[in-house]
């Protein structure tokens, strides 16, 4: 029995084709009742002798959309689709199963209300510390972690610990419970140094630790700073703290006690390499890829929470986000994770061949050759009883699409130009740069594959959209390169912090892994990266990084415009911390235009 599935935008609707002859239109007496824009009151009729299943068309002149081809009538197969205004029809022998509800959100923990901190609290946060220094490598709790509960309790705020003098320090920890924040050090080191200068001009000796009002961002703020050696080393602490004012009690000497203890913590917890990089593996029941870091930030914690929940059952999983975000990392976390991660695990792009390349790199291929048929064996024989992640879904041809969801239907691989088919049990991952839905409504995707594909989606944020994990992996990408080329250098310098804190990396980990390694390879050993060998596009700032169009550039006009507007939205937002009617005024919009184009680029203050 033949049905029709109609994809509808207020959702999924199905219709039994039971009758000989079926109308199909927007007029309420029609057999198939379609109520939305561009579906005429009476637009195709439908005619099903038992045998053959055609369609006419009725309310266009132009013919109807089936499979991607205008007709006036056509004889229609099992998962032919045909488009009628804003609706899919999809001819279906079986009625698919039910959709899977979205995860969950992950509710946002509250870091920057009013300060808590107490002596007893302040106490507590002490002992948890060294409960993780005396903790072995394995660590599942990182440092940033444990100093973003302490700032949290002083109602949010900023910590820096550096290494070396404080003229051309070198960053060995940054911690804020606000993004916009953590280019701030090289501003709290020069108030430090003023404060300085100031004991030292009025005939006083050089404090190695004090405190002292001041401002973090735009903020007054409660700043304190203390120096200290050891492992005959230098380090010094500065923290800042908005909301927090020392009346009743005074945090320094706790303060200097949890300097000491990050420095002893990070050393134990690493040994030798520099920077630091606490152990973060076991996520419990989730396997993370060596190669992946996950930060603090809320829009990592939610991606790792919705990966959590596609473990088991082993559903179909889509992976959307730009380019470079690290789709490969968290589908090799996937398959880890489950009872397949033994199998294999294979990667392949759907794009950027001829769709016979892609068709034998996918499905296989068989050629006569002198001594019998030579066979090729396609990604997903290869992948069989693991993981294939299927990159850039969204660029598969429309004829192979068809032919993936023959595939999803019966589990039977054909290679081309063979008869034979094989029985293939595998579990597919895709990646999309977009979600599936916008190239579905661009008549360049098939909507019942885009529907078995995203039975789980999840959505992974630019990396401009994760600031508060930069310092973390920034440090990670500078220790993985000091591994490889054997090399050791003293951290970076806070000006050249603060410039790749600054950055958007329009090309996301590529971009940071790219730089990274880039300043690893021409540091000077024993010294730190600083801001003379960054690329020029990170120390000109993000707005000359999107604008310049050179040989190497994407010429999408409407892709060039959209990101250059999306950055000096930003950066107009930093600049104002956040005000709306200012960055408007910065922007040349009015308060109106500035929303509208906010909404669209999903942007959040």
């Amino acid at each position: 029995m033949l049905r029709l599935v109609a994809y509808a935008p207020d959702g999924v609707r199905r219709f039994p084709v039971h009758r000989s002859e079926l109308i199909i239109g927007s007029w309420p007496e029609c057999d198939i009742y379609l109520p939305y824009t561009g579906v005429a009151q009476k637009h195709a009729r439908l005619i099903y002798d038992g045998n053959v299943l055609r369609i006419e068309d009725l309310g266009t002149r132009k013919g109807l959309l089936v499979s991607g081809k205008k007709v006036r009538e056509s004889a229609l197969e099992v998962l032919d689709e045909i488009r009628l205004g804003g609706v899919t029809l999809l001819v279906e022998d079986v009625v698919p199963g039910p959709e899977k509800a979205p995860p969950p959100l992950v509710e946002e923990k509250v870091v920057n209300g009013p300060p808590v901190i107490t002596p007893c609290r302040m106490i507590e946060h002490l002992n948890r510390i060294s409960e993780w220094v005396l903790g072995d490598a394995e660590s599942r709790t990182t440092s940033e972690a444990l100093v973003n509960e302490v700032l949290a309790d002083f109602g949010g705020g900023a910590m820096f610990l550096l290494v070396g003098e404080m003229e051309g320090a070198a960053l060995k920890l940054v911690v804020t419970t606000d993004p916009s924040w953590l280019a701030s050090g090289e501003p709290l080191v020069a108030q430090v140094l003023r404060q300085r200068e100031a004991g030292r001009a009025a005939g006083g000796p050089v404090d190695k630790a004090g405190s002292f009002p001041g401002e973090l961002g735009d903020a007054p703020s409660w700043i304190f700073y203390d120096s200290f050696v050891a492992l005959d080393r230098s380090y010094t602490l500065v923290a800042a703290f908005p909301r927090f004012s020392p009346d009743e009690w005074s945090p320094a000497a706790s303060l200097s006690a949890l300097g000491h203890l990050l420095v002893l913590g990070l050393v134990h917890h690493v040994g030798w390499y520099e920077p630091i990089l606490p152990g973060h593996p076991g996520q419990q029941d989730l396997t993370l890829d060596p190669n992946l870091v996950v930060g603090e930030s809320q829009a990592m914690k939610q991606v790792i929470e919705q990966l959590r929940s596609a473990v088991d059952p082993p559903v179909h999983v889509l992976l959307s986000g730009e380019p470079g975000v690290g789709k490969d990392l968290l589908a090799r976390s996937l398959h880890l994770s489950g009872p397949r991660r033994h199998a294999p695990f294979i990667m392949t792009p759907c794009g950027g061949a001829r769709p016979q390349q892609i068709e034998a790199d996918l499905f296989g291929a068989e050629i006569p050759g002198k001594g019998g048929p030579v066979r090729r064996e396609g990604k997903l024989v290869l992948a069989n009883g693991g993981t294939l992640f299927l990159d850039e879904i969204e660029q598969l041809p429309m004829d192979l699409q068809a032919r993936l969801v023959r595939f999803l239907r019966s589990g039977q691989v054909e290679p081309a130009g063979s008869n034979e088919a094989h029985s293939v049990e595998v579990r597919l991952l895709v990646g999309s740069r977009a979600p599936l839905d916008s190239v579905v409504a661009r008549d360049l995707f098939r909507v019942d594959l885009a529907y078995r594909l995203s039975q789980l989606m999840i959505e992974v944020p630019p990396l401009r959209d994760r600031r508060e994990d930069l310092p973390l992996l920034i440090q990670s990408y500078i220790n993985k390169f000091c591994h490889e080329l054997g090399k050791r250098i003293q951290g970076i310098t806070v000006k050249a912090m603060s410039a790749l804190l600054s950055y958007d990396y329009p090309g996301n980990l590529a971009e940071l892994e790219t730089i990274a390694r880039q300043l690893v390879y021409m540091a000077p050993v024993g010294r730190p990266v600083d801001v003379n060998l960054l690329p020029e596009r990170v120390r000109n700032g993000p707005l000359a990084a999107t604008s310049r169009v050179d040989t190497a550039s994407d010429l999408q006009l409407e892709r060039l415009v959209s990101g250059t507007e999306q950055v000096a939205i930003r950066e107009a937002l930093r600049r104002t911390n956040g005000n709306k009617s200012q960055a408007a005024r910065l922007l040349g919009l009015s308060r109106n235009g500035l929303a509208i184009k906010m909404e669209r680029y999903g942007i959040k203050t």
